[in-house]
């Protein structure tokens, strides 16, 4: 069930000054429904029109609690990163399919880039629970610009790349993926840059892929079709009904 929901800020702090942000929110309605993969849609102020649409990086169910990681990039994320603890904010969610949670006891690879890794954690958390084995693939352009990486050490061994050797494999994910033995993995999960996405297709036929795409939602219901991809068979999906979670297998990359 969708709820449209007044939440209190609780926390909202920089992971990376006027840059990332971790904002944690009392919302008991959506705490409860929502599942690994989905996002909420915020309104941030009169301007802009259109409310934001942010992964949900983790969620206490026992509190009624939302987390979210974002990225200041414009005005809509700026004004949210203004948001002080005790003021209340408008939120709709959850919203969109998330990733396949019924896996046990299996071998799955998460694989994140930038402020892809945030859908991740949550999802990390939820499948340890069920006693998968896991490994976190996490990344970044440079070290300066790398964070929340204890949050996922907590939950499963993390290995990270960045463009420039600053921490860890120097390049992106593809480094670490490619040294990896992809026999011994059942599943992948991954949420980041298309690129990234797109390298990631080539173990389609050896493991469950599963892909969160990266789309502008000018509404978040599907109504607006403004963030549509294209799909193997020719035909269009939405990626805030649809989606954002694919398998590996439906969509295209085609130039």
């Amino acid at each position: 069930m969708i709820y449209k929901e007044i939440g209190k800020v609780l926390e909202n702090k920089a992971l990376i000054k006027d840059s990332i942000y971790l904002i944690t929110i009392d919302l008991q309605n959506i705490a409860k429904e929502a599942l690994p993969g989905q996002f909420v849609e915020i309104k941030t102020g009169d301007l802009p029109l259109l409310r934001k649409p942010i992964s949900i990086f983790d969620v206490d169910k026992n509190n009624g609690l939302v987390s979210l990681l974002y990225q200041v990039r414009g005005k809509g994320t700026k004004n949210l990163s203004g948001f002080k603890s005790g003021e209340y904010i408008d939120i709709i969610g959850p919203l969109g399919n998330g990733f396949t949670i019924d896996k046990k006891e299996q071998e799955i690879l998460l694989v994140g880039g930038g402020i892809g890794i945030a859908p991740l954690y949550y999802l990390g958390k939820e499948l340890k629970s069920k006693g998968n084995s896991l490994k976190f693939i996490l990344g970044y352009s440079c070290k300066d610009e790398s964070y929340a990486v204890d949050f996922f050490r907590q939950v499963a061994e993390v290995e990270i790349s960045t463009m420039d050797g600053s921490l860890g494999c120097k390049g992106h994910v593809g480094r670490i993926v490619e040294k990896l033995d992809i026999s011994k993995v059942t599943a992948i999960y991954a949420c980041g840059p298309e690129p990234m996405l797109k390298y990631l297709k080539k173990f389609e036929q050896e493991v469950d892929l599963e892909l969160s795409l990266e789309a502008y939602m000018g509404c978040g219901l599907g109504a607006c079709i403004s963030c549509v991809c294209e799909k193997t068979d020719g035909s269009y999906a939405r990626v805030c009904k649809d989606g954002p979670v694919f398998k590996g297998k439906e969509i295209s990359f085609n130039e």
